[in-house]
């Protein structure tokens, strides 16, 4: 693979309304925030989720693992699911924080994955 690698973190409180069927759709379609990629080579190589609201990364082990990974897969970008948006275009201090500590490490951080869809049923906890 000589593409860019890409992630995407999305809230998993949102797991009670997301498949994520949107964000992989919106990838691989290479529509919305992926149409930058319109063709490129990409990888996507993580689908993960925050820690659910339990602790900011830095004292999480699970959240600071998950962070070694995305450095150790040499991912180039990191793309934020709508889901984690808890008001216009910012996310929650536990998203927020992850993302600074990518940025950091050198990845580019995109919010966005895919156009919000409206809501149905029960909503995340946030």
């Amino acid at each position: 693979m000589t593409g860019k690698k890409i992630a995407t973190i999305n809230c998993l409180n949102a797991l009670e309304v997301c498949t994520g069927a949107g964000c992989l759709k919106a990838y691989h379609d290479r529509t919305d925030f992926f149409a930058r990629y319109e063709g490129e080579e990409t990888e996507l190589v993580a689908f993960m989720y925050c820690n659910g609201c339990r602790a900011m990364p830095h004292d999480d082990p699970g959240m600071q693992e998950k962070i070694d990974r995305l450095i150790s897969l040499g991912t180039d970008v990191v793309h934020v699911g709508v889901c984690t948006k808890t008001s216009k275009d910012r996310c929650c201090k536990i998203i927020e924080e992850t993302l600074q500590i990518c940025s950091d490490a050198g990845m580019e951080v995109v919010r966005g994955t895919h156009r919000e869809q409206p809501r149905h049923g029960p909503q995340p906890r946030r």
